[in-house]
């Protein structure tokens, strides 16, 4: 019997979700640090406590809600229904982290704009959770699967592009026009209603995979304690080594990312070279998501991970020395380096989903969710670290909010910029060594699991 393939559009229904979500994203990614120091004028050293304080909720959330999803199923399905509202939550919650009230007391303003983030990312981690969590569901197969998470990471620096190419100018003629606050407020309302529409999409399109069946038994989630569930993380090493490596370099990337307009603004003394860098890096990316099935499958998962981290290294040590020498260097430096960094990422979703399989084989219970949704973990903890350390580092080393640039302080900047991602990839580089599962061996386990779903 021929097993039954996913069709074209509902791969590209998830890909697009993952777009319009990253849209809506991007923004902060690139501009909240900058909103919050330069525009609501927080203090550096504050908005570093701010981001711990906030993130570890954040992060906290994320095994959470899928302990969570885990363990219900409303109406429209376990996964999808969570697909149904919570982006709504999103939208209200995320486009208030974007609203200044100029009016209010300063701490009053913290207040506010620290209840709206943690309530807009925990919505948000839902959402995700679940779209991630669809996976499962909707294929059978490595094929299918590696599918789903090569076209989705396409779908999500293809977004990047759309993001350089039309949202940036957008941004920056509403801040002209407007004003800063307006300019950001206006931008970040329409995202998040996109956000809602690709979310929308793919629940539609889904509902065929994740229909309610009231005889649908979640036993595994139900009669697993919490503690079982900690040991389904813990005690799952594939998944702790993908995860620290993975925390890694999300501390490497977003540290990189948040801190892009602060180089263009007081480095290179030009914010119009903004538009270009994400457009640019994007496109490096997206290259690089194209020719990387063709090289992991040549060199395997774990070796390319491996290389690319340690080649990371060097990029990062060419760019701390030659970045500052024009934009135009330091984008392009910056660009070689993402399309080796990246190659990892289009089995990055796979591998997760890897991890849940050996869990199950070795455990009997079935806790793809929960593993699946760890997912987002090194991505919360890595924003996290990011985003408390660039303020940090930015308060000692004497920023203030539209500054007279200095010698010193353009070279303690590109220490900032360069030397935190290479520490982080040789570390990542190093943590993969210990990385253990090959492809027969997920098959197998992925043979022996359909065998133990169907005495359920």
């Amino acid at each position: 019997m021929i097993e039954k393939r996913l069709p074209s559009f509902v791969i590209h229904s998830y890909g697009i979700s993952t777009m319009t979500f990253n849209m809506m994203m991007l923004v902060a990614i690139y501009y909240y640090s900058y909103f919050m120091t330069d525009v609501a004028l927080i203090n550096p050293a504050h908005l570093a406590i701010f981001m711990f304080i906030t993130h570890i909720v954040d992060a906290v959330s994320v095994p959470v809600g899928g302990a969570v999803i885990q363990k219900t199923q409303f109406r429209w399905g376990q996964f999808r229904s969570w697909l149904l509202f919570l982006p709504i939550s999103t939208f209200v919650f995320f486009t208030i982290t974007f609203t200044n009230i100029p009016s209010v007391s300063y701490w009053i303003k913290i207040s506010y704009l620290g209840a709206a983030y943690l309530i807009a990312h925990v919505s948000l981690n839902f959402a995700f959770n679940a779209q991630l969590g669809l996976i499962s569901v909707m294929s059978g197969n490595t094929d299918d699967r590696a599918k789903l998470s090569a076209r989705n990471v396409q779908y999500q620096y293809g977004s990047q592009i759309i993001f350089s190419i039309f949202i940036v100018d957008v941004l920056k003629n509403l801040r002209m026009d407007y004003g800063e606050s307006t300019g950001f407020f206006l931008t970040v309302i329409a995202l998040a209603a996109l956000q809602v529409l690709g979310y929308w999409l793919l629940f539609k399109q889904t509902k065929e995979y994740d229909a309610y069946n009231p005889d649908k038994k979640l036993k595994t989630s139900n009669n697993m304690t919490a503690y079982e569930m900690l040991m389904q993380v813990i005690g799952n090493r594939p998944l702790i080594v993908i995860m620290i490596a993975d925390t890694l370099k999300d501390v490497a990337i977003f540290g990189l990312t948040s801190v892009a307009v602060y180089y263009f603004k007081y480095v290179s003394g030009d914010e119009s070279w903004m538009k270009y860098y994400p457009l640019c890096s994007a496109g490096a990316i997206l290259l690089s998501s194209l020719i990387a099935p063709v090289l992991t499958k040549k060199f395997g998962k774990k070796e390319i991970c491996v290389y690319t981290a340690l080649i990371g290294v060097i990029g990062y040590i060419v760019l701390r020395f030659y970045g500052a020498v024009s934009p135009i260097a330091y984008i392009v430096i910056i660009c070689a380096t993402n399309l080796v960094v990246y190659l990892p990422m289009p089995v990055r979703q796979a591998m997760y989903m890897d991890a849940a399989e050996y869990g199950l084989y070795k455990t009997g219970k079935n806790a793809s969710a929960l593993i699946v949704s760890m997912y987002t973990m090194p991505v919360k903890i890595g924003i996290a670290i990011a985003l408390t350390l660039i303020p940090a580092f930015l308060a000692f080393i004497g920023y203030e909010a539209n500054m007279e640039t200095t010698p010193e302080f353009v070279e303690s900047l590109m220490n900032l910029i360069a030397l935190l991602p290479a520490a982080c990839y040789l570390v990542a580089g190093f943590v993969f060594f210990f990385y253990d599962l090959t492809d027969e061996r997920v098959a197998f386990y992925m043979e022996e699991n359909k065998k133990k779903r169907g005495q359920d």
